[in-house]
């Protein structure tokens, strides 16, 4: 029996590597691709029903319990490959130093690194945190902050004023950057302490909410500064209702919804906009939905708009 399972796991894996190879797929996320391919599996399902059940692969098996096979392969490969970029980014490409320019914060070592890769890690357990998390990959993926923050301190108008007026950073621009990348990061992680209070269309939160998870999440995050939590907590509140909500929070929100929606690397036809100043328009067109800052999201679309973004 064990030897079978062991042969069946070696068929899914096989018949996934070549799904995840497809060339399509190239420029998404390991999450990404794991849509894709579960969309292409339900979509096809007459199709490749026949192939699947044949000797070579699961005979006898109906597409219920082929599915049951597939999708756990799926998942486990979609998980080691993430894991992989996210540790990357983590240990690898942010630079943690910003951390001490926070109120209260600890002496840094690697086991602050390792509890916010730990924590991620959890977060894309949940069905919900594991969507949330696209949009944030992608934001670091596509670097969508480098390159708004490197106009925002060039014009110094009003984000750069929100961020060391308002939230008042006494950082460079290179430890903002880094600040931002990780409360993309860790924004998702909200899903683990309550994935039914989120308003099922906007994805927002209350005050009421935001407050207990912020709580739950220090508590689980000892060592890391309560500001870098509530930049992530927070992005979840609608800044129309509460103007308390961090700067930091504020980019991180609409970086995450960007990512999850923009696709970079599709070819624009001639004439059409290009993907982030055609995401930004229509985004102030429904800020309050969404619960945006309308001024950022008019000054990042004009940035859009002179790069062709």
């Amino acid at each position: 029996m064990v030897n079978k399972m062991n042969k069946e796991e070696e068929k899914a894996a096989a018949f996934i590597t070549r799904l995840l190879s497809n060339p399509s797929l190239n420029y998404l996320n390991p999450l990404q691709k794991e849509e894709q391919i579960t969309t292409f599996l339900e979509l096809n399902a007459v199709q490749l029903f026949p192939t699947l059940a044949s000797p070579a692969f699961f005979p006898g098996k109906t597409w219920t319990e082929i599915l049951s096979i597939l999708q756990p392969q799926l998942a486990s490969m979609v998980d080691e490959m993430a894991a992989e970029g996210i540790k990357r980014y983590l240990f690898e490409k942010i630079d943690f130093g910003f951390l001490s320019s926070l109120p209260n914060s600890f002496p840094f070592n690697e086991k602050m690194i390792q509890s916010l890769y730990n924590i991620i890690i959890r977060t894309l357990k949940t069905n919900s945190g594991r969507l949330d998390f696209i949009g944030s990959y992608n934001a670091l993926l596509y670097k969508l902050p480098h390159h708004y923050l490197d106009d925002i301190f060039e014009s110094q108008t009003y984000i750069h004023f929100e961020l060391i007026k308002v939230q008042r950073l006494k950082m460079s621009k290179a430890e903002i950057l880094n600040m931002i990348r990780v409360s993309l990061m860790l924004r998702s992680s909200l899903h683990l302490y309550s994935e039914g209070v989120f308003d099922k269309s906007s994805g927002l939160i209350t005050k009421q909410y935001a407050i207990k998870i912020e709580k739950l999440l220090k508590k689980d995050l000892p060592k890391i500064p309560v500001e870098l939590i509530s930049s992530a907590v927070k992005s979840y509140l609608p800044f129309e209702k509460y103007r308390f909500v961090p700067t930091t929070g504020r980019l991180t929100s609409i970086f995450n919804a960007m990512g999850k929606s923009i696709r970079p690397h599709v070819r624009v036809d001639r004439g059409a906009s290009s993907p982030e100043k055609s995401w930004l328009s229509v985004s102030r067109r429904n800020y309050k939905y969404y619960g945006w800052d309308i001024k950022m999201l008019d000054e990042l679309y004009r940035y859009s708009l002179e790069n062709n973004w």
